[in-house]
């Protein structure tokens, strides 16, 4: 490996560990938004929490490396342009393709990295995050175990607290505008609230309908069926997608979510050699015009891009995008973009 590409290889590294470490504290912040009222609500912990980040701290890494390497190119490029090191270059005889070259290999290196961690690893740690939250949280909701407490079941009803006793609660009442449920003693179970020795009212309009009594019964709630994630395919490998993209395609469903998930196992590491292509050409082009981006320049690009990413994502997900343009069409925006700058940037 010459001078130049350990200088180069040494910059964009450097720029790019940065820009990971602040990529992956933001997509942490956005995971802690997500769930943070429900963890609070049911009494958790401090541990708890931190372990669960640590459970989500892989996708973003597999999310960030990407987007951070092109922040980063954009960055070292622009500012090599600034200090005039790109018109040094080119006067020494050095070629843009000498220059492409060494980041390439990095974005390869980056490029199979994300990949086998986004296929080993974050499906697992995804699921053991789940898991985590139902055993240690949702399935103890410390916070509804006090005496006057209210909450829903998944019918809607409202569930009402009358007296505590340690881990179970009594004198339940579970009211609709069809029914009223009385019961003498619950425990919560899995996600679900055990009843037992009740007594069900059904009206109809004012007046009472049936009365009957009842030794056990089980309320499903609403409050203890909390799901972070809206995707389950991201908790799925490669393998088991492709089976499940199969047989819902047989079934006549288009299977949207799961096949845009599927590519984009794909398309975002491999966006790391088009961001390669992309930076080097832009920062070439511009060098022609005695231009560079600057710091709101990079920051709007690497924006754009996540943007793109989003847009292409949901619209995939949600059956509105053919999932293959939906994962890959940001990659295809910008090494188009990439290769005419390339072509047409300063030698």
């Amino acid at each position: 490996m010459k001078t130049l590409d350990r200088y180069l290889l040494r910059e964009a590294l450097d720029l790019f560990a940065g820009g990971l470490a602040v990529l992956v504290l933001l997509f942490l912040a956005g995971a802690v938004y997500e769930v943070l009222a429900p963890l609070v609500a049911k009494g958790a912990d401090p541990y708890t929490l931190l372990l669960y980040l640590l459970y989500r701290t892989p996708e973003a890494v597999v999310r960030g490396a990407p987007v951070a390497y092109l922040f980063a190119l954009l960055l070292l490029l622009s500012r090599m342009a600034e200090d005039a090191e790109l018109k040094a270059l080119l006067a020494l005889g050095v070629r843009r393709e000498r220059v492409l070259w060494p980041f390439l290999l990095l974005g390869s290196g980056i490029a199979l990295f994300a990949f086998l961690l986004g296929e080993s690893l974050v499906p697992r740690s995804l699921a053991q995050g789940q898991d985590l939250l139902r055993r240690q949280v949702l399935e103890r909701p410390r916070a509804l175990l006090t005496p006057g407490a209210t909450f829903q079941d998944a019918r809607g009803r409202v569930v009402y607290v009358g007296e505590v006793k340690g881990e179970e609660i009594g004198e339940l009442r579970v009211l609709s505008r069809e029914e009223v449920l009385l019961a003498q003693r619950g425990r919560f179970q899995g996600g679900v609230l055990r009843v037992e020795e009740g007594l069900r009212a059904t009206y109809e309009g004012d007046r009472p309908r049936t009365l009957t009594r009842f030794q056990r019964g089980e309320l499903y709630l609403k409050d203890l069926t909390f799901e972070p994630w809206q995707n389950p395919a991201n908790r799925m490998g490669l393998a088991e997608l492709r089976e499940e993209v199969a047989r819902l395609r047989a079934l006549g469903v288009k299977a949207g979510l799961e096949a845009t998930t599927y590519y984009r196992r794909f398309a975002e590491p491999a966006s790391a050699l088009v961001f390669a292509l992309f930076a080097v050409g832009l920062a070439f082009y511009l060098l022609g015009g005695s231009r560079s981006l600057g710091l709101v320049g990079v920051a709007v690009l690497t924006f754009f891009y996540y943007a793109t990413w989003s847009v292409g994502r949901i619209m995939g997900e949600q059956n509105a995008l053919n999932p293959i343009l939906a994962a890959w069409g940001p990659n295809l925006l910008y090494g188009a973009l990439g290769l005419l700058l390339f072509l047409g940037g300063r030698r």
